[in-house]
């Protein structure tokens, strides 16, 4: 891929990802004022939980499925493979968690906050795997329009049955949100299911061969996704372990406010995916590219947040989440590693080394917990996200030393746009203005 054509997708994924957050912003205002900062926490704990518990079954194989799917392997293999691997297990583990957690952790301060809704994961834990392993074969296999398609699907659909459920009935918001949720991955996975089949015979197989090579991959990069969860999603747990559904609420909505500016790793990777994994020729420059992209937009992303970020979450989920700010602020230096963390990840599998990435998050993941442990009961939610921050840097600072050593590029290369950069971004522009 060269330089202007991979500017030219990164335009396209940067308009499907504006249309992605303004409808996610929209859907995360109704939820905040309509359920109240107790109910949001315990919905945002409900949408939490599948993708901690599929990461510990099956972490690896998005990663593996990706990198197979980028070498042209047969799709009807690799969606075997996503069932059995995938979503069985995932649905084995989540029974048996769940049912054990009712028998003799039924005074847990987590169990009596979920109460019966705890079964509903029997059905979104299975569905989350799926989802993620439809969206992974599309965007390896180089089918970048299904994958932000379905993405837009996975936005708009929740919020529209969100907003007819709760028209019908007023006085079971959380019932809506959660019904609303299940029935949006129900969507994405038909969806994307269909669109495979359209695109190429998908005829479901079973290869002993594939399925050692597969699991072997899988097993050197299911720690990375295991650990990143651990990274990503503890701080969710430990607040409603010691804080309660509130602080957690608070805490849901200064994530959701953070995480209206990860639109920009994901408008760089993802046109990039299937080149990074496949490490095609001009990929020493791609990367570093991007890198200084990322990185430029979220330096002033981050401090246009820090700014407003007050102001916008007052505005838009009510004064109520006004506790969210000071987590907010912390927060964002964390956010700006885990930007550059996303490209680097895919680059350093694509070298093949999903094994050296397993050993540096599993290092942040160790990092993390006893972080969140000292930090929340002395600071609150601030402290969870200071947590979260720490790690994220740790892991990216080791990561792209790694990239760098590997690849033999300086850092400097990697931090801020070059003058270099300029001018092929200019003509692309005047090329789609004319």
């Amino acid at each position: 891929m060269s330089r202007n054509t991979y500017l030219k997708n990164l335009a396209l994924s940067m308009g499907t990802k504006l249309a992605m957050i303004a409808v996610r912003l929209l859907r995360n205002v109704l939820l905040a004022r309509i359920l109240g900062p107790s109910e949001r926490g315990l919905f945002a704990l409900l949408s939490t939980l599948p993708e901690l518990i599929s990461a510990a079954t099956s972490g690896g194989l998005n990663s593996a499925v990706g990198f197979q799917a980028a070498q042209h392997r047969p799709m009807g293999l690799l969606l075997s493979q996503v069932l059995v691997y995938g979503c069985l297990l995932a649905g084995l583990l989540t029974l048996v968690v769940v049912a054990l957690t009712r028998e003799f952790g039924s005074e847990l301060d987590i169990t009596l906050q979920l109460g019966l809704l705890a079964w509903l994961l029997l059905l979104a834990v299975p569905l989350t795997v799926l989802k993620s392993g439809l969206l992974t074969l599309h965007n390896a296999s180089g089918n970048v329009m299904a994958f932000n398609v379905l993405r837009l699907i996975e936005s708009v659909a929740p919020l529209l049955l969100f907003l007819a459920l709760f028209w019908m009935w007023k006085n079971a918001a959380l019932e809506a949100a959660l019904i609303s949720w299940l029935a949006g991955l129900s969507m994405v996975v038909l969806t994307g299911w269909i669109w495979l089949k359209r695109a190429q015979p998908v005829i479901l197989q079973w290869d002993r061969a594939s399925q050692k090579e597969l699991l072997r991959y899988s097993a050197r990069s299911h720690p990375d996704l295991l650990f990143q969860q651990v990274i990503l999603r503890s701080d969710y747990l430990f607040i409603g372990a010691l804080l309660g559904t509130t602080a957690l609420g608070h805490y849901a909505m200064a994530s959701a406010a953070a995480e209206l500016l990860l639109i920009v790793p994901e408008a760089v990777t993802t046109p990039l995916m299937k080149n990074l994994l496949q490490q095609e020729k001009g990929i020493e420059k791609l990367t570093p590219l991007a890198l200084r992209l990322t990185a430029t937009v979220m330096i002033g992303a981050c401090l246009s947040m820090a700014l407003i970020g007050e102001w916008l979450i007052i505005t838009l989920f009510g004064v109520a989440y006004q506790p969210a700010y000071p987590a907010l602020l912390a927060l964002l230096p964390g956010l700006l590693g885990l930007c550059y963390m996303s490209i680097l990840r895919l680059d350093l599998l694509g070298k093949n080394r999903p094994g050296a990435i397993s050993m540096l998050m599993g290092f942040s993941a160790l990092l993390s917990l006893p972080l969140n442990l000292i930090l929340i009961p002395a600071y609150g939610i601030v402290g969870a996200a200071a947590a979260s921050s720490i790690a994220y840097l740790a892991v990216t600072v080791a990561l792209l030393l790694l990239y760098c050593h590997l690849s033999r590029v300086p850092i400097w290369q990697t931090l801020i746009i070059l003058p270099s950069d300029v001018a092929p971004m200019l003509q692309m522009l005047q090329r789609k203005s004319a």
